[in-house]
């Protein structure tokens, strides 16, 4: 996973006749997809101090190189809730969190507990115009670390 700052391996090659057979090719096409989505989180990026989330296992994060930005990357959207928690970010009062690949502009959010942990509010995002099918990522900005 990256968030360990680790590489992806997909293991598509091509036939003995140099042809990529068409699963391999919908797979990789539907990568190339989510990257254009969700790129921002992945490509220069680094580990964070957390990989995973402390409350929420589907929750993998990776940091911006310049350490300006934190990435959530919520592997299972939740169904029939409207929020989404999250144990490890700090937040302050000028913390910003965006979808990547979404137009609604910044999410509201809560404190989950002091400023250890935020609530993120998502009643306002359709799951079917979401830009992703696998993997969903929050930016967040103007956290503690």
């Amino acid at each position: 996973m990256f968030s360990t700052g680790g590489n992806v391996l997909i293991n598509v090659g091509p036939t003995a006749y140099g042809k990529i057979e068409p699963i391999f090719e919908e797979r990789l096409r539907q990568m190339g997809s989510w990257l254009k989505v969700n790129g921002e989180g992945i490509y220069s990026s680094i580990p964070w101090k957390y990989q995973n989330d402390t409350i929420n296992s589907n929750v993998w994060y990776t940091q911006s190189k310049d350490q300006q930005s934190v990435y959530a990357f919520l592997l299972v959207w939740p169904k029939g809730s409207t929020e989404i928690s999250l144990g490890a970010p700090i937040t302050t009062s000028n913390t910003q969190v965006t979808l990547l690949g979404s137009n609604i502009g910044p999410l509201k959010w809560r404190p989950l507990n002091g400023t250890d942990g935020i609530i993120i509010d998502v009643s306002n995002v359709e799951a079917y115009s979401l830009e992703s099918d696998w993997a969903w990522a929050f930016k967040l900005t103007n956290t503690k670390y």
